[in-house]
């Protein structure tokens, strides 16, 4: 069989190649299914015609380019020119690149998701929502609307569009409630909360080959435009400082940090596995926090509906940060790692054969 995935393929993020790169290797190496990642034109409509310039390279493009170095400062654009190429050798190494959807013959089966797929910040991307894809049989897997709400949906006019295009899946797998609750709601048929592709999938093989960092440090995994106002930040330094670490940023640059690190999305997992503490405000740092039974400390920002979601599932609601920046708290209580596995064990099963059944259909 032959599959096609529709996800956010072009995103420049290490946990949204992981879980990609998951999900293909999940359906190869566990169903036999040949799976390509397919292209395909993301709407930015709700942007406005500034910010949609920064996602379209063109000439119209230059301007925002410019503004993004003379306010960022080139140390943290060349830092991102390095991580993209070392994210298109990644995707071409391991053949994350397939054909735009609509060149693709008759499928036998299109899988949505995982990540942000349906959110609607940027405009409503019918290629997201199932709609004119090469194959009778599509369903999502851990699926998730991000921070869009069903009220928001209402308020931009696509609860049709959103409707007919969740009605038209074989079955929906979703990521969290929030996804799981405008799914049924709009439709009236039954959603099934499944696991991220990265926890499915659990890297173990890619884990075990990872050779050992022979310093002492704590990993502070945040995009870029966060963690940087002094007030926060002071905190993560005082911490690690007081208990003779380092403060290491492997994937996006801070100027802050002691050291920062552009590594591959694989490579991020040794950087993960190795790391003495974890602080994150990310749903794929928490999520990597867990597969590498880390010690983390999370902060919730406008991504409370997964990422709440995520913590309360396994029982780590303790681990969030609080406005005063507890980390000595937080990391006070050892994470019971026994517990946690057990839980991915059984969410794992589920959700594989949830795979399972619709693959099969």
């Amino acid at each position: 069989m032959k599959f096609g995935i529709i996800t956010h393929y072009d995103v420049h993020n290490h946990g949204a190649i992981l879980q990609m790169n998951a999900l293909k290797k999940v359906l190869e190496q566990r169903f036999n299914i040949a799976a390509d990642i397919l292209q395909y034109t993301k709407n930015y409509d709700f942007m406005g015609c500034d910010k949609k310039y920064k996602y379209e390279f063109s000439i119209k493009s230059i301007k925002q380019y410019i503004y993004y170095l003379r306010s960022r400062g080139v140390r943290l654009f060349l830092f991102n020119v390095k991580k993209k190429i070392i994210f298109e050798r990644f995707k071409k190494d391991e053949k994350l690149t397939g054909d735009f959807y609509s060149k693709s013959k008759t499928l036998d089966g299109i899988v949505i998701g995982s990540d942000e797929v349906f959110a609607l910040h940027t405009g409503p991307t019918p290629a997201l929502f199932g709609y004119a894809l090469p194959s009778d049989k599509v369903f999502s897997y851990a699926g998730s609307f991000g921070p869009t709400t069903l009220e928001e949906i209402n308020s931009l006019h696509c609860t049709e569009f959103v409707r007919g295009g969740l009605s038209g899946l074989k079955g929906m797998g979703m990521r969290d409630l929030n996804s799981i609750h405008i799914s049924e709601t709009l439709t009236g048929r039954k959603a099934l909360l499944t696991v991220d592709p990265v926890i499915l999938y659990g890297y173990e093989k890619e884990l075990s080959r990872c050779k050992p960092i022979n310093k002492k440090y704590v990993l502070v995994y945040a995009y870029e435009t966060r963690m940087n106002n002094k007030e926060e930040y002071q905190h993560i330094i005082d911490f690690a400082h007081k208990k003779g670490l380092k403060v290491v940023c492997p994937g996006f640059y801070h100027k802050w940090a002691d050291k920062n690190v552009n590594v591959s999305p694989t490579e991020l997992l040794r950087w993960f596995k190795y790391s003495e503490y974890v602080i994150t405000d990310t749903f794929h740092g928490a999520v990597l926090s867990m597969i590498t039974g880390r010690e983390m400390a999370v902060k919730i920002r406008d991504n409370a509906n997964k990422l709440k979601n995520l913590l309360s599932e396994y029982n780590l609601e303790h681990r969030v940060i609080d406005d005063n920046w507890n980390l000595s708290e937080v990391f006070s209580a050892k994470l019971d790692i026994t517990k946690i596995n057990n839980e991915i064990a059984a969410r794992k099963k589920t959700s594989m054969e949830y795979l399972k059944s619709m693959i099969e259909l």
